[in-house]
C-alpha cells in the first residue's frame, strides 16, 4: 500500500527535471534552474499513464556584472516568473530492458524584468526593460530502474529556442540557443521511518548564441534532498539544496568579460502535499531556495510551485 502511495507522490518528479529557466554564462544565467532535479524521491518511478502539470518558477536575483545583447551590464537586478504547462506519459514496462520510461513536453510563458547600468563613451546610463512572451520549450526522456533499496533515474532534457528573443533587448524570455542537460538521480527511501535521501548530479552543454557570438560554457550541477514522508497524512517535508559550477569557459567575440566561470551553492525548505482528488491523483510541491554563495552568477532566491494531475 505504501509503495502505491509513493508512486502517487512522485508522479510529478519526472516533470520537474525538464523545467529550467534563468540563471556564469550570458547574463550570468542559463537553462539550469537551481533545485529542479532533486525534490521528493526523484529516482522512484511514477505510475504508468498521462500526467498534466502546471509549474510556476520564480527568481529574484542580482549580479555585479554580466554580458547581455553584446554589451557589458553592471549593477544588474532581475525578477523572473515562468508559468510552464506540460504533459508526460509514463510506460511502466517499456522495451528498454523492461524498465520504466517517461517522456514529456513543456511550454512556458515567461515574464522578465531587468534593471542595470551600461557604460558608453558618453558615460554610464541606467537601463530598465521588461518582457512577457513565449519561452523556450523543453523535451525530455527519463529511464527508471531499481537495484536493491536504491532507485535510479537518468534524464535527458533538450531545450529548444522557441522563445522570443531580440539581440539588443535588455530583457529576453528566450535564450536563442539550444541546451542539452543529462541528469542522474539516486533515491533511498526507508518505508518504515519515511526518511528519504536523494542525490542528483548533472551536466549541461550549450550551443552558441549566433546573434551575439556568445558560447556559454559547460555547466555541472548536483542537487541533494533530505526528506521525511508522512504517508498516512499525505504530505512530506524536506531540506534541499544545490551546488553549481561552470566547468568550461565562456567564449566567442561576445564574451566581453572573458571566461566568466560561475559557481553557486544554495539550500532551503520544501513541502509535498497529495490531497484526495476524485478519480484522478494530484500532487502539489512548494519549494524555496536561498543562495548562500555565488560567483559570476545572478544570485538571490528561487521558488517553485508545481501542481500535477494524473488522469
Amino acid at each position: 500500500m505504501r509503495m502505491k502511495v509513493i508512486g502517487l507522490w512522485v508522479m510529478v518528479l519526472g516533470l520537474l527535471v525538464g523545467q529550467h529557466t534563468v540563471q556564469a554564462t550570458e547574463l550570468g544565467a542559463s537553462y539550469y534552474f537551481p533545485g529542479i532535479s532533486a525534490t521528493f524521491a526523484p529516482g522512484i518511478a511514477p505510475h504508468a499513464g498521462v500526467v498534466g502539470v502546471e509549474q510556476m518558477l520564480f527568481q529574484s536575483g542580482k549580479a555585479d556584472a554580466a554580458v547581455q545583447g553584446g554589451r557589458v551590464q553592471t549593477n544588474i537586478k532581475a525578477d523572473v516568473f515562468f508559468n510552464v504547462v506540460g504533459v508526460t506519459n509514463t510506460v511502466a514496462k517499456s522495451s528498454l530492458g523492461g524498465n520504466t520510461f517517461q517522456w514529456g513536453v513543456f511550454v512556458p510563458v515567461g515574464s522578465v524584468a531587468i534593471n542595470s547600468t551600461v557604460s558608453t563613451n558618453f558615460g554610464s546610463h541606467s537601463l530598465s526593460d521588461s518582457t512577457t512572451s513565449l519561452g523556450d520549450s523543453t523535451l525530455l526522456g527519463s529511464l527508471y530502474w531499481k537495484k536493491g533499496d536504491i532507485h535510479y533515474k537518468v534524464t535527458e532534457s533538450v531545450f529548444v529556442p522557441t522563445g522570443a528573443y531580440t539581440m539588443h533587448n535588455l530583457s529576453n524570455v528566450g535564450r536563442n540557443y539550444w541546451g542539452f542537460d543529462t541528469t542522474f538521480a539516486m533515491t533511498y527511501l526507508d518505508m518504515k521511518s519515511g526518511v528519504e535521501v536523494s542525490l542528483a548530479p548533472g551536466i549541461m552543454f550549450n550551443t552558441k548564441n549566433e546573434a551575439t557570438d556568445y558560447q556559454s560554457g559547460t555547466e555541472f550541477h548536483v542537487e541533494f534532498a533530505l526528506n521525511k514522508h508522512y504517508f498516512k497524512d499525505h504530505y512530506a517535508i524536506g531540506l534541499q539544496g544545490y551546488y553549481y559550477r561552470q566547468i568550461s569557459a565562456d567564449s566567442g567575440s561576445g564574451a566581453r568579460l572573458g571566461s566568466f566561470n560561475g559557481q553557486a551553492f544554495g539550500i532551503g525548505p520544501a513541502i509535498l502535499w497529495t490531497p484526495p482528488a476524485g478519480k484522478g491523483r494530484v500532487s502539489v510541491v512548494a519549494k524555496w531556495l536561498f543562495d548562500l554563495n555565488h560567483e559570476n552568477r545572478l544570485h538571490g532566491n528561487y521558488g517553485q510551485l508545481i501542481v500535477a494531475y494524473k488522469f
